[in-house]
């Protein structure tokens, strides 16, 4: 059983106010199809597909799977990232509650902020993850290993390449053509610096997972000497490429929303740093996402649980902004301690501890 004791702690009042603008709308509810479909409907007629992801999907059935892993593994992996933040990655309270179109965020997809890069990047690069594994696993039929590294290595270090390298170059292409030729279909000025935004972090998403490829190698000899080895070359955990991202991030560049010959940062005294093709790019600042606010797609942090002695992000000033938390004394009484008496039952002692979870405003 649990029990609940309730307490009230008081702060200062802070209403925040998400400030920021909304833009045209972006080519991103294909993230949709993680919750769409199933043995019957396999989702390339589902709603969030664009009619050229639709033409894809039809041609290469067999990569449904992948697309809807990809899109999975993306959100998954952001809501991981972020599950101790104010915007924890999560989708519209309406949306959640059944209420709203099947898209994972909302206008928080078109609205070119930092958390918008974040979400092109890490499911473009779920997408190419998901779909370099499919055909390493022999899934398809256009695609398998790397056959590029066949034959070579390093004859006088005694190492060769062999095993299945994962074939990084198939999924990356196959990535630009499923996400980024939506959005070059977007016209319009006003559009056109968060297409070149969107376009730009896509990339950064996909260059991640090849930047931290690694290679693996088996020894081979008498009595595992080693005398030879064997190195294929495979992807990080998508768990790594998601830290790398995340970093990225925390350092993203803010550019004019207004194109020229190429991307630009908004700062005129920083024009003159190049842009990297890693970084993430953004062209509105965040709402600061304390309050609920439907049309944002924002679920504000009420009632979200936060760490009363953390001075960081998921602490209960920062995550609560300044609106208070309640602590709720959480009783759980379980069975512990069990042996095994011959013969043949288990005794056990009943458990019981006190647990304090403290909730925002």
């Amino acid at each position: 059983m649990i029990y609940y004791h309730h307490f009230s702690h008081l702060c200062g009042l802070n209403h925040c106010r998400p400030t920021g603008s909304s833009a045209r709308s972006s080519a991103l509810p294909w993230l949709g199809i993680a919750a769409a479909g199933g043995p019957e409907k396999p989702g390339c007629a589902s709603p969030p597909l664009s009619r050229r992801q639709q033409d894809l999907c039809e041609q290469k059935p067999e990569l449904v799977p992948a697309i809807r892993e990809g899109a999975r593994l993306g959100l998954q992996e952001c809501r991981s990232q972020f599950r101790h933040e104010r915007w924890d990655c999560r989708s519209p309270p309406a949306a959640r509650r059944g209420t709203a179109a099947p898209t994972a965020f909302g206008q928080q997809l078109s609205s070119g902020t930092k958390e918008t890069a974040f979400i092109s990047a890490v499911t473009a690069a779920g997408l190419v993850h998901s779909v370099t594994r499919s055909c390493s696993a022999g899934n398809m039929t256009e695609c398998s290993c790397d056959v590029t590294l066949r034959h070579g290595g390093s004859a006088t270090e005694g190492w060769h390449w062999g095993g299945c390298s994962d074939d990084i170059h198939y999924g990356m292409a196959f990535s630009r053509k499923f996400l980024d030729v939506p959005f070059k279909n977007i016209t319009g000025k006003s559009g056109s610096g968060l297409v070149a935004m969107n376009l730009h972090n896509n990339e950064a998403g996909r260059q991640a997972v090849a930047k931290l490829m690694s290679v693996d190698c088996r020894c081979h000899g008498v009595s595992g000497s080693c005398a030879v080895k064997t190195c294929w070359k495979t992807m990080s955990s998508f768990e790594k490429v998601g830290r790398f991202l995340k970093d990225k991030y925390e350092n993203s560049i803010q550019i004019s929303d207004r194109l020229k010959k190429k991307l630009r940062r908004k700062e005129k005294s920083q024009r003159k740093i190049p842009i990297g093709k890693e970084d993430l790019l953004y062209v509105n600042k965040s709402p600061n996402y304390c309050v609920e606010d439907q049309k944002l797609g924002i679920p504000g942090t009420q009632g979200r649980e936060c760490n009363r002695t953390s001075q960081g992000p998921d602490g209960c000033n920062l995550l609560c902004c300044g609106r208070g938390y309640n602590t709720h004394v959480v009783r759980h009484v379980e069975r512990c301690e069990c042996k095994f008496v011959w013969c043949c039952y288990v005794r056990c002692r009943r458990c019981e501890t006190m647990t304090d979870v403290h909730t925002c405003k």
